[in-house]
């Protein structure tokens, strides 16, 4: 899994972190799987713990002991509203089941790629131009 991930919140500046225990957990907190849980988040159709439990296991896979992790997020959800905190959840999940970049499995995005030069990268040329006219 990857490492963690630094998101600037309603809470502060913290670290956040969802390994495949974290994940889990989220599953039994909420009664659905993950992708179901960031589903109901951006569509606005979220339960509390959908939003509490992201935030608060993230910043323990990140390390935060558990009671540090809810009074962080006992400070938050007393100066911002819980769908100010769903959207700080939805990006947690985001980050930890739909990766990006150089993390991504699969097939790199165009122009991500190393590219290949197509000539070669000596002094002389090795050969007449291409798109030269030919001479009669």
């Amino acid at each position: 899994m990857r490492g963690s991930e630094t998101i600037a919140w309603a809470g502060g500046e913290h670290n956040f972190r969802l390994g495949i225990g974290e994940l889990r957990s989220i599953e039994q907190l909420s009664d659905a799987g993950v992708a179901v849980v960031f589903m109901r988040l951006i569509g606005q159709q979220w339960k509390i713990d959908d939003v509490l439990g992201p935030i608060r296991l993230g910043l323990m896979g990140a390390g935060m002991i558990e009671s540090e992790a809810k009074a962080v997020l006992n400070r938050a959800s007393t100066t911002h509203s819980p769908y100010a905190l769903a959207i700080t959840s939805a990006e947690i999940l985001r980050r930890f089941i739909m990766w990006e970049g150089e993390d991504a499995p699969g097939e790199p995005e165009a122009g991500e790629a190393n590219q290949r030069l197509t000539r070669s990268e000596t002094e002389e040329p090795d050969g007449p131009a291409t798109t030269a006219p030919e001479l009669s």
